[in-house]
């Protein structure tokens, strides 16, 4: 089974793939939204795909994957991030890694040259290459491509945490105590439509984990929402509100899923 992951090797969705999925071959992608197009293709059974970090939050290029390609949340797992800043010496000019990375060790590149990358494991094959870059990115890709690790742990909070999630074509029943994911299209816009998308999870005592607006890409002015709840699409409360919210809004399930912690 092919599992769709970012890459290159040693990225942080390469090692929480290789925990999930120790013994699945897993296809390394240029981009987020790649994973989700080998998806759709079938290239790949699953993917795994960054939703949400402790410190920085959203991870839009993944909320707008499932806005528009129409996929199944199978699972979602937490796992420590601890970065580290890795070079091939103490010369050089420009700290690069992924945006988010970046974000997340806002106060130690205070001051410095930096520079984006696709991914934090990308950043450190960079540096690798040229001596000009120092990356920072996982302990396990800086072994691996030969870099030294000149500081350990440089992230604004050291409980750092990103959450990912499992992907396919496939709805898997979640057992027991499940979190649900939903695309909230309105049908019109009026006054009070956020209260009346929110107001029957309220009703019916449903916690409500996230909610993030998107543009929908047809009109100005015009928003999706992605609602994260704590509870199973197959509970009667959950079904309730949902066939409340169809008056005014179209409801699209991401599906239910159990989230893990991993260590």
């Amino acid at each position: 089974m092919k599992i769709a992951v970012l890459g290159p090797e040693y990225s942080y969705s390469h090692i929480m793939g290789r925990k999930v999925f120790p013994s699945e071959n897993l296809a390394f992608c240029e981009r987020i939204e790649d994973i989700f197009t080998a998806v759709m293709t079938k290239k790949a059974v699953k993917g795994i795909v960054p939703i949400e970090n402790m410190l920085e939050g959203s991870v839009r290029e993944s909320i707008k994957g499932l806005l528009k390609y129409e996929v199944k949340i199978n699972g979602a797992y937490t796992m420590p991030i601890h970065h580290c800043l890795a070079a091939q010496g103490n010369g050089y000019e420009t700290i690069i890694s992924h945006p988010q990375a970046l974000s997340q060790c806002s106060t130690f590149v205070a001051g410095q040259k930096i520079m984006e990358s696709a991914s934090t494991a990308k950043a450190i094959k960079a540096a690798a290459e040229d001596c000009s870059y120092a990356a920072i990115g996982s302990r396990e890709a800086a072994e691996h491509y030969g870099l030294q690790a000149l500081q350990h742990n440089i992230e604004d909070n050291h409980d750092n945490v990103t959450r990912f999630l499992v992907i396919s074509l496939e709805e898997l029943a979640a057992g027991g105590k499940a979190k649900t994911s939903l695309l909230l299209k309105p049908k019109e816009d009026k006054p009070g439509l956020l209260f009346y998308m929110l107001a029957p999870f309220a009703v019916q005592n449903i916690n409500l984990a996230k909610i993030e607006s998107l543009p929908s890409g047809r009109k100005m002015g015009e928003y999706v929402f992605y609602i994260e709840i704590d509870g199973n699409v197959r509970e009667e409360r959950v079904q309730s509100a949902l066939q409340f919210l169809k008056n005014s809004v179209d409801v699209y399930s991401l599906g239910s899923y159990e989230v893990k912690d991993l260590e």
